[in-house]
């Protein structure tokens, strides 16, 4: 331990020191330190905490977010009991209904009581860090959430729990028959990238540190920074969350990206006479339901309540649910097996690790349910690891497991999940490089891994335009420096324009039609970008829209049974060249239907007339980042168009595009001595009205600028906004804004 101890930097030892003094001048020695947690909030709202043991720092994580996001916070732990209609009305009943369904209340009881000692107290106090906040600052908490309180260590568990398996169904077919468990139409997407010291200019390995999820809701990160005598962490967490989920220390640094693994499967079930109460067939032989019955309470818009009996049906698969006139069984791989019970401390592990093998010990474990883990490290070392909790399916490929499997064969329940050793992962290629913007797992690096020698229903073989225009970025480097990542990281560049805009200006021009040369003159001239200033980006948007309906239109017309996936947007049903793995940098290209693809162009030159825009108007003047009243040009676009700067907007209500997800927490670090680290949380580190005011970071988004991550005391105390005591197991907290210099 005392070993461990001296490796870390003197500065975080002084940080230790100096932060119980209010002038903030080291005169004292660490082991004269109080007892408790300190919280130093700088001025982008970012708390530092700074604590002597691990249960301190809990506490004060639970504390910082409930003077951040304390509404949020107790509204999702209010869901994740399954009683967020009993408290907000009748629009959270559906969400209710599949938490209970999925009997996620009750495994978090049941994990509570199998956490380890030490970790079962660092859930403790991180809820007694969120009731002592709401009893100490009423005033800074909404009437509407305070019935949640008092929160339970249980209520941490199932929140994340909850989270996770939101995460799991939605990206496999189970988030279409769950009601509340799908993302709302905003699609879940992440850029991840990890550079060697034979590919990084100064020859340090980078982390690039890129989600994009939704701006709100249960995908809404926190940036905090942690400071323990045993390491200097700092990253971000989903609200909620006891633990950080995506962080750096001084010695390595990792982040996660959405997978595309199958972590839940269907089954439809058989009924032995067609009614639910004589039981369903399995292997010939007749089964009965296990049945239970639970009261949800409802919230009425006169602030009574009535009750619902919620009948619940599990059969050997899995719960039930009629989803249009079919009985499936849900079955998912996260919670049928009690791996989940340490996903929490499995975070906090990987965050205290000091190099890859105590990395990959940590990982062996296989509590976490997906993600790709993308991870790099200060020996030089870079690693990519398809990651989570999935099925050993002893038969069927992706598509044969994509839809409901019949329910009658118990071959094809499977008991078993695949070990961290089954998994595609890259160590150190010789790339130099490995990546993933949520495509498969082989075009991680190049050349491509085998998959071949991975089993076939673990994925679907996905890519989609934004990795393939993240390969092309990567590959055209033979080094990249640590201003060229920043730079590929905010690209607007559509690669959707290089693959087709030449055919179809081509097209346009030999079509003659009078109405289609003023689109030929804007598209000619665009830049290709969606920079806020972007002429033309949002004419090819129009298009593209439109192009994009009219193609799957007729595939309908042609096969009225047709399904469109987004896997198929790389494909002959709309380009002439469909991707090829072998040619990944110069496939897809060409239009499969040009007749098609100018009847769109001239659907798109009408609706922007008709809406008094310009053909021209420069993309920021349409799409808005807007949170908070803060109104500012946006720039990026979707993985559609293949934009590698990810921000996806919506119709607002004066017609304007606002950005409603994308690009959430960034970070850009280089494993330098000492680290050097950007970062930002585009919409801003809090929804909670606050006794401090904090800088905008929506700005640095307008602008595609991030800021430094402050991690030492210098940096720290430069930039204080206000300074925190925390007295654990007592009503005291001292807040201390910094003295005038």
């Amino acid at each position: 331990m005392k070993n461990r101890f001296q490796h870390y930097s003197s500065q975080c030892i002084i940080l230790l020191a100096v932060l119980f003094l209010s002038t903030c001048q080291y005169v004292q020695p660490p082991e004269k330190i109080h007892d408790g947690a300190e919280i130093l909030w700088d001025t982008w709202g970012i708390p530092h905490i700074v604590a002597r043991q691990d249960s301190d720092a809990f506490y004060a994580f639970g504390w910082a977010q409930m003077r951040s996001h304390g509404d949020l916070l107790l509204k999702l732990y209010a869901v994740a009991r399954g009683r967020g209609a009993e408290f907000f009305g009748e629009d959270y009943l559906a969400a209710d209904r599949s938490t209970r369904l999925l009997g996620i209340p009750n495994l978090a009881q049941e994990w509570y009581e199998r956490q380890e000692a030490d970790f079962k107290k660092n859930l403790a106090e991180f809820s007694t860090g969120i009731n002592d906040f709401a009893q100490q600052h009423p005033e800074l908490i909404s009437d509407a959430v305070k019935a949640v309180l008092p929160v339970t260590p249980q209520d941490v568990i199932a929140h994340t729990t909850r989270v996770m398996t939101v995460f799991v169904a939605g990206i496999s077919e189970c988030g279409a028959v769950l009601p509340g468990f799908d993302f709302y139409d905003q699609p879940v997407a992440s850029n991840g990238w990890a550079l060697g010291a034979n590919y990084s200019s100064s020859e340090n390995t980078m982390l690039l540190v890129n989600p994009h999820l939704d701006w709100g809701g249960l995908e809404t990160f926190y940036e905090a920074h942690i400071v323990l005598p045993e390491v200097n962490l700092y990253g971000a967490a989903l609200v909620g969350s006891p633990v950080l989920q995506i962080a750096f220390n001084d010695h390595l640094g990792w982040t996660h990206t959405v997978n595309s693994l199958d972590g839940c499967d269907l089954y439809h079930l058989k009924l032995v006479s067609g009614v639910l109460d004589d039981g369903y067939w399995m292997d010939g032989v007749k089964q009965n339901f296990t049945v239970t019955t639970e009261t949800i309470q409802i919230r009425q818009p006169d602030n009574s309540t009535e009750s619902e009996s919620f009948l619940i049906r599990r059969a050997r698969q899995g719960p039930t649910i009629n989803h249009e006139g079919q009985i499936l069984a849900v079955r998912l791989a996260l919670l049928e097996t009690p791996l989940l019970t340490n996903m929490n401390q499995q975070w906090w592990k990987m965050g205290h690790a000091v190099n890859l093998d105590a990395f990959q010990k940590i990982l062996q474990g296989g509590h976490l349910p997906l993600f790709n883990i993308i991870y790099a490290d200060a020996d030089k070392h870079i690693m990519l690891a398809f990651n989570g909790i999935i099925p050993i399916r002893g038969t069927g490929d992706t598509a044969f497991w994509r839809k409901p499997v019949t329910g009658d064969d118990s071959r094809l329940i499977w008991t078993e999940t695949h070990s961290y050793h089954d998994l595609p992962k890259s160590i150190d290629p010789a790339s130099g490089w490995v990546q993933n913007s949520n495509g498969a797992p082989w075009y991680m690096t190049m050349p491509f891994l085998d998959k071949a020698r991975y089993p076939s229903n673990i994925t679907t073989d996905v890519t989609n335009n934004r990795e393939l225009r993240g390969l092309q970025m990567l590959s055209a480097h033979q080094r990249m420096s640590y201003a060229e990542l920043a730079a590929a990281k905010h690209s607007t560049r559509a690669l959707v324009a290089d693959q087709l805009l030449d055919d179809l200006m081509a097209a346009a021009h030999a079509s003659g039609e009078p109405s289609l040369q003023q689109a030929i003159e804007v598209l000619n001239h665009w830049d290709r970008q969606y920079l806020a200033e972007s002429r033309g980006a949002l004419l090819f948007s129009v298009w593209f829209e439109k192009w994009v309906e009219r193609t799957i239109a007729k595939a309908i017309e042609v096969d009225a049974d047709f399904v469109f996936l987004p896997e198929q947007l790389l494909g002959d049903l709309f380009y002439a060249q469909p991707f090829t793995p072998s040619e990944p940098l110069t496939s897809p290209r060409g239009l499969a239907d040009v007749s098609l693809a100018l009847s769109a162009l001239h659907d798109a030159v009408n609706e922007l007339q008709a809406n008094a825009n310009k053909l021209d108007m420069p993309w920021g003047d349409i799409a808005r980042l807007r949170r908070n009243g803060v109104d500012l040009p946006g720039n990026g676009s979707s993985t559609e168009l293949g934009v590698f700067r990810e921000i996806v907007y919506e119709k607002d209500e004066d017609g304007k595009l606002k950005s409603s997800s994308g690009d959430s927490y960034i970070a850009i670090v280089e494993f330098s001595q000492p680290v050097r680290a950007q970062v930002l949380t585009t919409y801003g580190n809090a929804t909670q009205d606050n006794i401090f005011k904090m800088n905008n970071q929506l700005q640095l988004t307008a602008d595609q600028k991030l800021r430094p991550a402050w991690r030492t005391l210098k940096e720290i105390e430069g930039n204080l906004a206000m300074h925190e005591h925390l007295v654990l197991n007592s009503s005291i907290s001292q807040e201390r804004k910094p003295a005038a210099r």
